[in-house]
């Protein structure tokens, strides 16, 4: 069975390596799918591009907090402090099983969490246990160790930082096409918090890593490449000579003496912990006022106390751009296929297409499949619900569920195929220096296995029980 499973990985991994390309050109293709798809259904060549073109900067203010919550979740993960944890972490495993095991399972708790945060300590944690491993002289293929890393994309949306159930626990978020019997808003504790989703991520969590562990292949293993290994070496060494943080000499002007300045870093710290205080502690509802909004501004507090001086920050943030920036160029064609999808009805075609062949029986699983079909031309969680959202729950009411589990539903199927779509692995793959074809493959078997849990689950709770 073992080996079969190394095999069927082994396939995967070679059919990815063959046909799969760059993000980018995934997102054209998609985009050129999706408007034929349009015009199929009945939409003209001028209103197909008219909806694309209606799409294109709509989600402009989500991208915004999007870009602002992955350059801060790098710049928390990338800190002195969390680096040097990190570091610790990355020397425990002492074997491949448990170098693969130990990437992906602390990458996905990390992005319970935040899936910021997961997905570049995934990065990371790639990385320095490579790094490690050559260290101790144990053999562990580079690619399935970021492939590792790529899980926390399968649990975040079970997590603090679920966009759907986010936007759906804020009544000023929930968009006018939705209907009127989820306009007061979904309690996260309804989502989030709901049996169904603690189980089945705590399922996810536990089962997805050893997956990943089983995966490794016995031949053609790829180690961590000769310049990133010196690079690590370096600044291993380099921390080994000088533990300090401070960076450089001292200042000389009035103007470097600022801008290295601890109490004016410090002191800006005010203005996003009161946003985080206000928004949990003083306002009614506590953490159930937890949203996207407030997620950022903890992520900002957290990156002003952990890198401190104003010159630091600034110096990081470039460097966290540079990780994102695929990401910031491609959001606008996502949002261009999301506008296809709503303006010329294709995402409700798709919807009540998978919904004539369910029962009330067989929609929750049904209902997996469609989040996560839409996901591969949507990408973004939030998006998605925003293009799909009303159908989804009205037909999910039709079968005589409650709102809040076709938001759950939405949440467990949607992570799902981020899998096969590397449009979030880019600051990953940035960061790892590998492209998107070196691990789909692995992440696809995944995917699969993932697939099982949640649909097993969720039969489980919303049929049987």
């Amino acid at each position: 069975m073992l080996s079969l499973l190394r095999q069927f990985g082994e396939r995967c991994s070679d059919l990815s390596e063959e046909y799969i390309p760059d993000p980018y050109v995934i997102a054209i293709v998609l985009t050129f799918v999706a408007g034929a798809a349009a015009m199929a259904t009945g939409a003209g060549p001028r209103a197909t591009l008219t909806a694309w073109t209606g799409g294109v900067w709509s989600l402009l203010p989500f991208m915004a907090a999007i870009s602002v919550l992955l350059m801060t979740g790098d710049a928390i993960a990338k800190s002195p402090t969390f680096t040097r944890g990190l570091e610790r972490l990355a020397r425990l495993p002492n074997s491949r099983f448990t170098a693969v095991w130990f990437t992906s399972f602390v990458a996905m708790a990390a992005a319970v969490v935040s899936w910021a945060i997961g997905l570049i300590v995934g990065a990371i944690m790639a990385k320095r246990v490579a790094y490690e491993c050559q260290e101790k002289g144990i053999t562990v293929h580079y690619p399935l160790l970021a492939a590792a890393g790529y899980t926390s994309l399968m649990v975040f949306h079970g997590g603090l930082s679920s966009s759907v159930g986010l936007l759906m626990a804020d009544p000023q978020l929930i968009p006018g096409t939705f209907p009127d019997y989820v306009r007061g808003g979904i309690p996260l504790a309804q989502t989030i918090g709901s049996r169904t989703n603690i189980v089945t991520t705590g399922s996810l969590l536990l089962v997805v890593p050893v997956i990943m562990g089983l995966l490794h292949p016995e031949d053609g293993i790829r180690e961590l490449p000769r310049a990133t290994y010196r690079d690590i070496d370096r600044v291993v060494a380099e921390a080994m000579a000088d533990p300090t943080t401070d960076g450089g000499t001292p200042a000389r002007s009035v103007a470097d003496r600022l801008n290295d300045s601890r109490v004016i870093g410090l002191a800006i710290a005010v203005f996003p912990a009161f946003f985080v205080v206000n928004a949990w502690f003083l306002r009614a509802g506590g953490i159930s006022n937890l949203t996207l909004n407030s997620i950022n501004a903890l992520f900002l507090l957290g990156a002003i106390l952990l890198w401190v001086r104003p010159s630091a920050i600034v110096a990081q943030m470039k460097d966290s751009v540079t990780n994102i920036s695929g990401i910031i160029f491609q959001f606008p064609f996502y949002a261009g296929i999301a506008g296809l999808l709503t303006g010329t009805g294709l995402a409700t075609v798709i919807v009540e297409f998978f919904g004539a062949f369910a029962t009330p029986a067989t929609w929750p699983v049904i209902g997996v499949f469609v989040a996560g079909v839409v996901n591969v031309f949507i990408p973004s969680g939030g998006g998605q619900w925003v293009a799909m959202g009303p159908i989804m729950l009205d037909i999910t009411t039709g079968f005589g569920y409650g709102p809040e589990q076709a938001v759950i539903i939405e949440m467990l199927g949607d992570q799902l195929t981020n899998m096969i779509q590397p449009f979030w692995a880019i600051p990953l793959l940035a960061i790892a220096d590998l492209r998107a074809r070196d691990i789909i493959g692995y992440t696809t078997v995944a995917m699969l296995g993932g697939l099982v849990i949640v649909c097993g689950w969720l039969t489980v709770f919303l049929v049987l029980l």
